[in-house]
């Protein structure tokens, strides 16, 4: 196959994975999470500070920047959509990435790098986990994008010539902003920061020339979350520590915790990752196996990737509660992590004359995408739904938000556990439910200076805070079923002259007469 037809193909092929990214990020539910984080955002871009003047629990505050700039520049109140777009632009990026990595790495063997490169992101894409938690309007995307693009400028440094500050610099700015996004990612700092140490150098003083840009770059992308924690170091402990270790005492408590060695045996045991897992383990004993026939892969990079992988699987059960998103951020490092294997097989086959091994994993890897297609077709089924925008959960959603707020009269203050179908018809929200469910089902069990100090509330709390702040309006019906009852003291708020409105997804809207 000539290098333009592989070119054409490619092209192709990442149409159509975009087109599939675009069309799984719109047809998502929205999530419970996603309340808080585009909420977070709506409420800087109008000004207030996150910890200080609102709650943000678990995370810190560059994701609400990246929003709330959007919003801001944008002008648009379709807050949802745009969050979600921010996380396929991520996605369709961070498939760009790999393709790139792989070419990199491949160097002279162009064809071979290009193709392999494009089953991998296959394996990416229709991985189950991956197909679950990317797309919503979380951090999680973001974050990917940001370590696989360090990784990219780490393996394009030629530390044995002339070398690229700027790139260093870049790798600390994108590392950092993503530990100011999702703090366990830290821990992936600190590990390019270690294998950047450790690279080869004819000096100390060249081994601390290099790491400087690294530092310069971090201190700088710091100094903002610095700040922000310096303006509320209390509600920031709160909302860092102390809140999400309640939150995961509440989830223990009425028995919503995962095993987490089930949780991982389950997830792992999914046709598409087990095809992942599988074709890794192989192609590592493969190397383990021959490696003495070829000496390749000096250096830090190949041990990176393997690392990067194994650090994203021990970040997924380092907080008190393992959901399922979390072992879906190791998948595209260890899509990555194949290409040094197969680099090895296929240098190999070229001094060896004998190209059989190469072979075996190129079918091998031909088999695991067809397994991963054949296991979740579904991604190929919603592809039709990118060309059609008005089947957008978002812009269903904001549709509905807009008649909300036509219903609402003023001071348009809306109380509810989904404050961003508010924010999107136009009303104003309780800060103190700004994170939806999430702290309100906690709250009572915090101190009273310890609500006041992170702006939230609990059931108990609920009706002297409508007392001294009226609303005028109440939706309900937006928790699960099974998290109904957290909705009853909202209910038990509403005035009994109030009309009811039943919306078009089955939200309940109480609103004053006219």
């Amino acid at each position: 196959m000539s290098q333009r037809n592989t070119n054409i193909g490619v092209v192709f092929a990442v149409v159509v994975l975009s087109a599939a990214i675009l069309a799984n990020s719109m047809s998502k539910p929205v999530g419970r999470d996603e309340q808080m984080y585009c909420t977070a955002g709506v409420l800087m871009s109008q000004g207030k500070m996150i910890y200080r003047d609102f709650s943000y629990p678990a995370q810190l505050p560059y994701h609400p920047l990246l929003l709330a700039t959007l919003y801001r520049v944008s002008g648009t109140s379709r807050y949802l959509l745009a969050g979600r777009l921010v996380s396929v632009l991520c996605d369709i990026l961070t498939v760009v990435c790999i393709l790139g990595i792989y070419r990199r790495i491949f160097g002279r063997f162009a064809v071979s790098g290009r193709l392999l490169g494009l089953a991998g992101v296959v394996l990416y894409v229709f991985n189950p986990l991956v197909d679950y938690a990317n797309g919503y309007a979380w951090n999680h995307d973001v974050v990917i994008l940001c370590v696989v693009a360090a990784f990219w400028l780490y393996i394009s440094i030629d530390f044995a010539g002339r070398l690229r500050w700027g790139r260093i610099a870049a790798i600390g700015a994108l590392l950092t902003f993503a530990s100011c996004m999702r703090i366990t990612t830290v821990l992936v700092e600190f590990l390019f920061l270690a294998v950047l140490v450790s690279e080869s150098a004819e000096s100390i003083k060249e081994r601390c020339r290099r790491v400087l840009p690294f530092i310069c770059a971090t201190g700088v992308m710091v100094i903002w979350p610095v700040w922000i924690v310096a303006q509320a170091p209390q509600a920031f402990f709160l909302n860092i520590v102390r809140i999400p270790m309640l939150y995961g005492e509440w989830l223990t408590k009425i028995g919503m915790v995962h095993n987490k060695f089930d949780l991982t045996v389950a997830c792992l045991g999914t046709p598409g990752y087990f095809v992942l897992v599988g074709i890794a383990a192989y192609l590592a004993l493969a190397v383990l196996f021959l490696w003495r026939k070829l000496e390749i892969g000096k250096g830090r990079k190949p041990l990176l990737a393997f690392l990067l992988a194994a650090a994203f699987f021990v970040i997924a059960f380092v907080p008190p509660t393992m959901w399922r998103q979390y072992l879906a951020v190791p998948a595209p490092f260890i899509v990555i992590g194949l290409a040094y294997p197969l680099l090895f097989l296929r240098n190999l086959g070229e001094a060896a004359k004998d190209a059989r091994h190469f072979k075996i994993a190129c079918v091998l890897i031909g088999i695991c995408v067809l397994v991963a297609v054949r296991s979740n077709a579904v991604v190929l089924k919603r592809l039709p739904l990118a060309l059609v925008p008005e089947e957008w959960t978002p812009v269903i959603k904001h549709k509905i938000s807009e008649e909300l707020g036509q219903k609402v009269h003023e001071p348009r203050k809306v109380l509810t556990l989904a404050p961003l179908l508010a924010l999107e018809g136009g009303c104003d929200i309780y800060d103190e439910l700004s994170a939806g469910s999430i702290i309100y089902r906690i709250g009572d069990s915090l101190t009273a200076n310890e609500r006041l100090v992170t702006h939230t509330i609990g059931p108990q709390g609920l009706s002297a805070m409508v007392e001294v702040s009226p609303a005028s309006a109440v939706i309900l019906g937006v928790e699960a079923p099974h998290m109904a009852f957290l909705e009853k003291p909202l209910k038990e708020v509403v005035p009994p002259d109030w009309k009811r409105d039943v919306l078009a997804d089955g939200a309940v809207l109480f609103s004053a007469h006219d």
